[in-house]
């Protein structure tokens, strides 16, 4: 007995391959299209997470002022060594922490007796879109070079570390770019400059003057958004990489850049062409693809662009220099 045929509606055809190809070419192209979607919405959730720890930060200095009729100083000790954050800790619900920073010891920041602390991650210290949230070994000097690779040891020889904070206060404005922009050769003060640093000092207005700045990617050296290690013969970073750990002197000398790549085994000179994400030695810097996030002296939080003039940067990083900025 022979079996019948199907034919018309009963028979079945599978997919050729050409069919196959475009449904994979569809696929493709619909993944190509929301991919940068997908991204965007996480780095706006990053950005958002960033200003939201400006904030509180700003919140803290503010509280701080508050009690105390004055902000910290951006390094209110130099003997032991440490820095604001460590005072602002009781305003940012940190008094465990508050109570077993040892500010006796004589390494500060960096005495193997606060090394439990120091290696405490405080996330209001990170901004999320930063690839290098991580510990780094402290070091000695600010200076590049052998000097700079001289790494912090304890009694054993065993390097120590410290959480890596990405808000920093600048303590100092480069006299090299103020005067490239023509405004003689002192450099004004920073909001955050001398002890006590008060509001009334700021006679620029609370609102034209940061307090906070992204400036982050250590324990890597940036330009332009390439990062690499720093080996001993890089001296094109001038960092303050003793204080790099959260509750180290985080403060550093804001500067403007030339475009041009910094050269080889040298210093890197101040220019007046790039001012935000430009270099992570002297600079504004943060990864956020349209510029950094910076906590006003009022505690509003900005984002400065990348497209912002050194000369405007320098007119807000300055808390008396008397300056009209051009928004």
């Amino acid at each position: 007995m022979t079996r019948p045929r199907l034919y018309g509606r009963n028979r079945r055809r599978g997919f050729t391959l050409i069919e196959l190809l475009v449904v994979i070419g569809i696929i493709a192209v619909l993944i190509a299209l929301l991919l940068p979607a997908v991204q965007s919405a996480r780095e706006a959730a990053r950005r958002i997470q960033c200003v939201n720890n400006l904030k509180q930060i700003a919140l803290a200095a503010h509280n701080y002022h508050d009690i105390n009729n004055c902000f910290p100083a951006a390094r209110p000790s130099s003997s032991p060594q440490y820095g604001h954050m460590v005072t602002l800790l009781p305003f940012l619900e940190q008094g465990v922490l508050t109570n077993a920073f040892n500010v006796s010891l004589p390494g500060g920041f960096a005495d193997p007796g606060n090394q439990t602390v120091a290696n405490t991650n405080l996330s209001v210290l990170l901004c999320p879109s930063n690839p290098n949230q991580q510990t780094i070994r402290l070091r000695k000097s600010s200076s590049t070079g052998k000097s700079y690779g001289a790494f912090i040891t304890d009694a054993n020889g065993k390097n120590m570390t410290g959480w890596v904070c990405d808000y920093w206060v600048n303590h100092a404005i480069s006299a090299a770019t103020i005067a490239l922009l023509g405004r003689g050769a002192t450099a004004p003060d920073p909001i955050l400059k001398g002890t006590p640093p008060r509001m009334a000092m700021v006679t620029d207005g609370l609102s034209n003057t940061t307090l906070f700045l992204e400036h982050a990617g250590y324990d890597r050296h940036y330009v332009k958004g390439v990062g690499w290690p720093m080996p001993d013969t890089d001296l094109t970073l001038d960092q303050p990489g003793a204080w790099g750990a959260w509750l180290g002197w985080c403060a550093f000398q804001v500067q403007g850049y030339s475009n041009s790549p910094p050269p080889n085994n040298a210093s890197t000179p101040s220019g007046t062409a790039c001012a935000i994400n430009c270099n992570n030695s002297q600079g504004v810097f943060g990864f956020h693809p349209a510029g950094a996030n910076v906590a006003m002296g009022d505690g509003s939080v900005r984002m400065f662009s990348t497209t912002m003039t050194v000369a405007n940067l320098m007119s807000m990083v300055s808390r008396n220099g008397g300056e009209i900025v051009q928004e």
